[in-house]
């Protein structure tokens, strides 16, 4: 794979700590932990790991590999933008009621050596649950977008004071 110490050969442009950054970036989906696990960072302070992991992910030989590598993950797992977001309406509407819940429950029978499986549904109500499958959907539709000025430069808007004087008495 490599023919010079810490050059990569393999046509991507990447050394093997650069490729097994993008890997454990991949799987683990912390890019200071990565960095910790492909380089030596002994003596490092946090701070400086953070920051030379944000600066190696934002590299573009590394982000195109990154993104690659989710693809890859993606069509592996099967996982679709539609799974997902039919995945959360069915969890929204079991935490809201709207739906029932299974219950799966084995009996056993000791003296006779037998088992058999009982299900029983409910309903339930799981607000925490709900309010997150709504805030996921509601993201992923942009309804919850953050609103900047567009006006000001962001800058703070300047402070006007008008002083009116008059000779008349009120």
């Amino acid at each position: 794979m490599s023919d010079v110490k810490g050059k990569s050969t393999s046509g991507r442009g990447l050394t093997p700590k650069q490729e097994k950054f993008c890997q454990l970036y991949i799987e683990l989906g912390n890019a200071s932990e990565a960095y910790r696990q492909s380089y030596d960072c002994q003596d490092m302070k946090s701070e400086s790991i953070n920051r030379l992991a944000k600066k190696e992910l934002d590299k573009i030989k590394i982000r195109s590999r990154v993104d690659v590598l989710q693809q890859e993950h993606r069509q592996r797992h099967n996982l679709t933008l539609d799974n997902i977001i039919a995945d959360l309406q069915e969890y929204r509407d079991i935490c809201m009621g709207r739906k029932p819940l299974t219950i799966t429950t084995v009996v056993k029978n000791a003296q006779e050596g037998t088992a058999q499986s009982v299900n029983t549904e409910c309903f339930v109500f799981e607000p925490t649950g709900a309010n997150k499958a709504l805030e996921l959907l509601g993201k992923h539709l942009g309804m919850f977008t953050n609103k900047v000025d567009v006006t000001t430069d962001g800058k703070p808007l300047p402070t006007v004071i008008n002083v009116t004087f008059s000779d008349e008495p009120a």
